[in-house]
Parts: C-alpha cells; sequence; structure tokens
C-alpha cells in the first residue's frame, strides 16, 4: 500500500517531479555515471596485477551473480517509486532505510576520492604552464637533500632500462 502511494503520478504539494524523456536518455545517464574513464584505464591493470585470468573469471562470475542483479533492483527500485535512494528503501521497508544511508556515504566517499584527484591534476596544470616546472629539478623548498642526482649522460629516466641497454649491447659484440 506504501509502495502504491510513491509511485502516483500526483505532484506533491505544486512540485513536479521531472521525467525522463526517452529510455535512452536514462541509459546514456546512468552508463555515464557508473563508467568512467578510471574504470577503463586501470581495470586491465588490476586485473594483470591480481593474476589476470585467474582473477577475470572469478570476477565475471560475481558481476553476473551479484553485480548486475544488485544494480538492476536498485536502478528500478528507484524507478518504480520515483523517490530518491534513502526514500526508495524506505518504502520497501522502513528497516531497510539503512542501506539507502550506507549507499550515500559511499557516494560521498567516491566524490571526495574524485575531487582530490581532479584538484591534483588541475594543481599539474596550472604549474605547467610556469617557465621552468617545479618537478623538473632537485632545487625545491620541499627537497629534503637526499635525493637520487643523476647525470646528464643517463638521458633515459629510468636507470635501471639504460643498465639493460648497456648489457644487451656487451652481449651482442661478445657473439
Amino acid at each position: 500500500a506504501e509502495i502504491e502511494h510513491c509511485t502516483s503520478k500526483a505532484a506533491p504539494k505544486g512540485r513536479q517531479r521531472e521525467q525522463w524523456s526517452r529510455k535512452a536518455e536514462f541509459i546514456l545517464a546512468t552508463a555515464g555515471g557508473i563508467i568512467g574513464l578510471g574504470n577503463i584505464w586501470r581495470f586491465p591493470y588490476l586485473c594483470y596485477k591480481n593474476g589476470g585470468g585467474v582473477f577475470f573469471i572469478p570476477y565475471l562470475l560475481f558481476f553476473c551473480t551479484f553485480g548486475v542483479p544488485l544494480f538492476f533492483l536498485e536502478t528500478s527500485l528507484g524507478q518504480y517509486i520515483r523517490q530518491g535512494g534513502i526514500r526508495s528503501w524506505r518504502a520497501v521497508c522502513p528497516l531497510f532505510e539503512g542501506i539507502g544511508y550506507g549507499s550515500q556515504l559511499v557516494l560521498f566517499y567516491v566524490a571526495l576520492y574524485y575531487i582530490i584527484i581532479l584538484a591534483w591534476a588541475f594543481r599539474y596544470l596550472l604549474a605547467s604552464f610556469s617557465s621552468e616546472l617545479p618537478w623538473a629539478s632537485c632545487l625545491n623548498s620541499w627537497n629534503t637533500g637526499r635525493e637520487n642526482r643523476f647525470s646528464k649522460a643517463n638521458t633515459h629516466p629510468l636507470p635501471s632500462f639504460d643498465f639493460r641497454i648497456r648489457s644487451l649491447r656487451k652481449q651482442r659484440h661478445m657473439f
């Protein structure tokens, strides 16, 4: 009975709730919220780091059995009840209101995480417009004086890479 009350199309006290004009708008907005650039470029690395196929097979299993059905449950519940995350779970059962608060807390922490990443990206973007890049030398106020200093002969930023090339050249001359 409570769900029927929440799904009525009558506007509460003169305030009309917005609706999607097409299904494609909803699908694209939902996909834009779920799939980010970080998911695309970080997932192959995490898959490789955690064992490749040994990680990927259980990941797909849990994704298909738990991830997709729970996502579908939450989005369909929100669309059916036409309320936010907390009120939609309260409409199902008042005890489930904690699920809505938990999901809002997770969203807050994820937003905070992304804001910090964007702040660092903007900081480095703005610092890159200076005539001398702050990270180009070890002569900055925040340096401790114990940094590794490489000679100008070492042109590659990774000294182990140059060592590997030199050892391969020696092996080639030996034969």
